[in-house]
């Protein structure tokens, strides 16, 4: 399926070092691919790498991935089915919630990129490792300097403007929120918001509902279809799209439309 780029493709041979400090080389561009983080399957499509794409988890849901073979979720796959694909490169990511995956592709000699995406740094990284790893440094340089033109025009719009406290409850009951050293924290900063619980001792976490009485906070933002646990029906929640918890090239995208939504005086 892919086989046609290993012989022209730009920019190769490369060496990459991925989340868990392994060197990996390419002589060529892999040309079956399972990609078990969705945000990395986001961004191949982005880079037009999709053809390469073998097989899915079950929460790649757009229309063009609808043909692949899903290998269940992104943590703890169907290694079974995984294998069956024959796959030259997975991405998977680099964490303690799935330690077994590493482990079983190393037995089974499938070659595997960790990805860990806590921050907008880690996503532009992952493109641009992506782009040189199928030989699409070009069009990663071109998706990369398109995301940093929409970031500076939103910088623009909101420059000078009082910031709106935004906390963003992600669902569950105690609240889990996102604090400090996130990509959503990131997200709020440069739509002109400011995160009333930037103090949180972890970069997602529990919080007592309370401490939405006790903070000044103008607006929750939570994805559709979260449960939402809050002391009081005052506090104005505002329900987005769940892909903004997607650490992908979109990131731009839904700065924006946050923006837009903190200062919808700048809709110009």
């Amino acid at each position: 399926m892919g086989s046609s780029h290993q012989e022209t493709a730009p920019g190769l041979p490369v060496t990459v070092t991925d989340a868990l400090g392994r060197t990996l080389a390419f002589q060529a561009p892999p040309s079956r691919i399972v990609s078990l983080v969705p945000a990395a399957t986001r961004s191949l499509e982005a880079l037009g790498a999709q053809d390469l794409l073998v097989g899915r988890t079950a929460y790649d849901t757009t229309a063009s991935l609808a043909g692949l073979p899903s290998v269940g979720g992104g943590l703890q796959p169907s290694l079974e089915v995984l294998a069956s694909l024959r796959p030259d490169l997975v991405i998977l990511y680099a964490g303690e919630s799935d330690r077994a995956t590493p482990l079983h592709l190393d037995q089974l000699g499938i070659r595997y990129f960790a990805v860990r995406l806590d921050r907008i740094a880690d996503v532009r990284k992952l493109i641009r490792h992506l782009g040189l790893v199928t030989g699409r440094g070009h069009q990663a340089d071109s998706l990369l300097a398109h995301m940093a033109s929409r970031f500076q025009e939103i910088q623009r719009l909101v420059a000078g403007r009082p910031p709106v406290r935004v906390a963003y409850l992600l669902g569950s009951n105690p609240p889990w929120v996102a604090g400090p050293g996130t990509f959503i924290h990131e997200l709020i900063a440069a739509a002109g918001g400011e995160n009333p619980f930037a103090d949180l001792k972890a970069p997602y976490g529990p919080v007592s509902p309370e401490e939405f009485l006790a903070r000044r906070i103008d607006l929750v933002l939570a994805p559709e279809g979260a449960e939402v646990f809050l002391p009081s029906s005052s506090i104005r929640v505002v329900r987005v799209s769940p892909d903004m918890e997607l650490p992908g090239p979109d990131l731009a995208h839904f700065a924006r439309e946050l923006a837009l939504l903190l200062h919808p005086q700048v809709h110009r």
